[in-house]
């Protein structure tokens, strides 16, 4: 039994016996290279620099070769964004919500009468239509009734109905204050565009993350609404001091990420034509809040590249996309696996895409690329068996938290 309380990786071929484990164990560390696919044994975890002592290729501490398919996916997409195709890109961007609310249906408690219990318990399964289907009857005290009729207001709203959900929020706040119905339909409202009536209820929707990012949302959001010109600094200012210390995590809202993203559905709305060219006032205010991202990170860098191909930049594209996939490239061609005689074809064409990269050719890249994403081994995030030749290695099991 394995000493560590780390996660421990069972690797098996779907065509032979080979087989390995990485993590920690009973002895040391479980260490299997991607490259030369030998198992080894060491006293502790790899660091970085740690190599193969069979084939000197970097020793990875965990799987490395699940991410391959991912990471051949973003570089592609980078490439056709370069080349003025923004989908592949912009679909793999996450979907930062706006107004952030919360849903969490809300408790019963002990002396609940059944009638209450009853729309609270089908909420808890996503039973929107039941919730909204029971007879809303006399409660008896004010908690019971503040909840069945969140729990109306939050069917309502999962259910597609925002105008219900805002009146069965009034619905509660008429019973008593309540900070998540003020951040709930604050946020709806905000949705609406109802600015001046949604900032009534996120002023009083307590401190939480939810609604102090929905404030500074608001923020954001009233300082370019119906503007043409640079939206007013003190107003974003006033937006980060409100959403606080802004998190580089890949799917988190920002208050630089909404003011860029805001900008250009601003002014993909004032100009919908295709084929579309920023003007000089687009570009100057683009290029400004651009400067105003917390972050350097992938998806903050393909926000961008997204953003500059929908307002019609090319030239403003092109700058943003080629160091991007440059770095993408080289790390992919750094993999472990890659290293190895297994995947010498995939590290063949990123050879080939490298030059077509520094070149400025996105589509010639795109094409030397091409046989390493059509891989069905990779699609399913395994690789070929350096053993037998003809079956494939993947994570077979995964122990968490062994000890």
């Amino acid at each position: 039994m394995a000493s560590s309380s780390g996660p421990r990786w069972r690797l098996a071929c779907d065509g032979c016996d080979a087989a390995a484990w990485v993590g920690a164990g009973e002895r040391g560390f479980d260490a299997w290279c991607e490259a030369c696919q030998r198992a080894q044994s060491l006293a502790a975890a790899p660091h970085p620099a740690t190599r193969c002592a069979h084939c000197g290729a970097r020793l990875p501490a965990a799987p490395r070769f699940v991410e391959l398919w991912g990471m051949l996916q973003h570089l592609d997409a980078v490439l056709a964004a370069w080349a003025g195709v923004a989908a592949p890109l912009a679909t793999l961007l996450p979907e930062r919500p706006v107004f952030l609310t919360d849903l969490t249906p809300p408790a019963a408690e002990p002396d609940d009468p059944a009638a209450l219990r009853a729309p609270l318990a089908a909420l808890a399964r996503g039973d929107w239509r039941a919730v909204l289907a029971a007879p809303v009857t006399a409660t008896g005290s004010r908690s019971a009734s503040m909840r069945v009729h969140a729990a109306r207001a939050i069917a309502h709203e999962r259910a597609g109905d925002p105008d219900a959900a805002i009146a069965a929020w009034g619905t509660v706040l008429a019973t008593g204050e309540d900070e998540r119905a003020r951040l709930a339909r604050g946020a709806l409202l905000a949705r609406a565009g109802l600015l001046d009536e949604a900032g009534d209820d996120l002023r009083r929707a307590g401190h939480s993350f939810a609604a102090r990012w929905s404030r500074a949302a608001l923020l954001v959001v009233a300082a370019v609404k119906g503007r043409t010109d640079v939206p007013d600094a003190g107003a974003i200012a006033r937006a980060r001091a409100e959403a606080d210390e802004p998190s580089a995590y890949w799917s988190d809202p920002t208050v630089g990420r909404l003011l860029f993203s805001s900008l250009v559905s601003r002014a993909l709305a004032t100009d919908d034509r295709e084929p579309r060219h920023a003007s000089d006032a687009e570009r100057s205010l683009l290029r400004a809040a651009e400067r105003q991202l917390e972050h350097d990170t992938f998806w903050d860098r393909a926000l961008v590249l997204v953003g500059w191909v929908r307002v019609g930049a090319p030239d403003e594209a092109a700058r943003v996309a080629q160091p991007l996939a440059a770095s993408e490239a080289g790390a992919l061609a750094a993999e472990p696996a890659l290293a190895g005689a297994a995947l010498a074809d995939v590290a063949r064409a990123l050879g080939e895409a490298a030059p077509a990269i520094a070149a400025g050719e996105p589509e010639r890249a795109r094409a030397a690329l091409a046989g390493a994403l059509a891989r069905p081994d990779l699609r399913r995030f395994r690789i070929p068996c350096g053993r037998c030749g003809h079956g494939t290695i993947g994570v077979d099991e995964v122990l968490d938290g062994v000890l």
